[in-house]
């Protein structure tokens, strides 16, 4: 597949590129309201990277201030199945409903085998463990979309977990449905395919977003206290387990991936990944879901979304920021 614009004229392009440092605020995090001719053309140039592929995406930088510098989105709004990614605000869910004298996120038990190893069975015995703890009548599956709606702020949540032998088989979610109208709609044909737990780029975006964001700016200890061992479980690797984004990143990743086999999604294989790639004091936020591509064109696409990384790296060192009070 050839790409509208090459990285050879995107280089090009790229010499004749200013980035102008915006106003310095207080008072906590901003969000860059300008796009800046930098980010603008690594827009570009991962838009025709995407096109005419079943792939989503959602990318932020970070900066040392914790303001939002860019936010890329290709198609974040579609939905795509999740897979496993859900399972990265399991340990936020549990640390927020159990007395810290109470945690168990060491090896062997269930907390640590969901992060972790992705364990299917173990996550379900965490969810109905946590909703033992929460009151009310509702189900172990509508109290963790509770938790993602309101507490994180998603907008999506899980339909059902009904993996052999796990405690939360015959519970769903209604609000969550597979329906034509809530559904898979990829770009490549016209169908329309259910998935029991969809999500979109956006939703896991945001959801790290918390996860960055929060540590430094929770208005209380507790969250902080859940975010900052949320994230010590989430930077555990897996023995001998690379995720998607661990094949074109050495360092600096923190998140989880999900990986659903072609005979369980009709178009053919899952591959997703969501999480954060540290680079000195900086946080990039990659949110990425693709259904029906091979590895090699996962790998490819992810790869020079690392290349945009360091490319984007390399054209703000250039920069010196205004001094206080302009």
């Amino acid at each position: 597949m050839t790409h509208p614009i090459t990285r050879r004229k995107f280089l090009q392009h790229l010499a004749l590129v200013t980035l102008p440092w915006p106003q310095q605020t207080s008072g906590g995090p901003t969000d860059w309201d300008q796009e800046t001719e930098l980010a603008r053309s690594v827009r570009e140039y991962l838009e025709s990277v995407f096109s005419g592929r079943n792939m989503t995406l959602d990318f932020r930088r970070i900066n040392e201030r914790y303001d939002q510098e860019f936010r890329i989105q290709i198609k974040a709004f579609d939905w795509m199945p999740v897979a496993s990614c859900f399972k990265a605000w399991m340990p936020l869910y549990y640390y927020l409903n159990t007395p810290p004298g109470s945690w168990d996120d060491q090896p062997g038990s269930s907390l640590y085998s969901t992060v972790v190893f992705s364990s299917n069975l173990d996550t379900g015995i965490v969810l109905a463990d946590v909703a033992n703890r929460i009151a009310g009548d509702r189900n172990p599956i509508e109290k963790f979309n509770d938790f993602l709606r309101e507490t994180v702020g998603m907008a999506n949540g899980l339909y059902t977990w009904d993996w052999t032998g796990s405690p939360t088989v015959g519970f769903v979610d209604q609000r969550y449905e597979p329906t034509l109208n809530r559904a898979v709609k990829l770009e490549t044909d016209d169908e329309v395919y259910l998935a029991d737990n969809i999500f979109t780029a956006n939703d896991l975006a945001h959801g790290y977003d918390v996860l960055v964001r929060g540590e430094v700016f929770a208005r209380w200890d507790r969250m902080r206290e859940a975010i900052t061992a949320t994230r010590a479980l989430l930077n555990i690797r897996a023995p001998e387990y690379r995720s998607p984004l661990e094949f074109v990143v050495t360092d600096g990743y923190m998140g989880k991936d999900g990986i659903l086999p072609a005979e369980d999604f009709q178009p053919g294989r899952v591959v997703n990944d969501a999480g954060v790639i540290t680079i000195g004091e900086a946080h990039y936020i990659i949110a990425f879901f693709s259904a029906g591509e091979s590895e090699v064109s996962v790998r490819s696409v992810l790869g020079e979304l690392m290349t945009m990384i360091d490319i984007y790296e390399r054209g703000r060192r250039t920069l010196t920021p205004p001094s206080s009070g302009t």
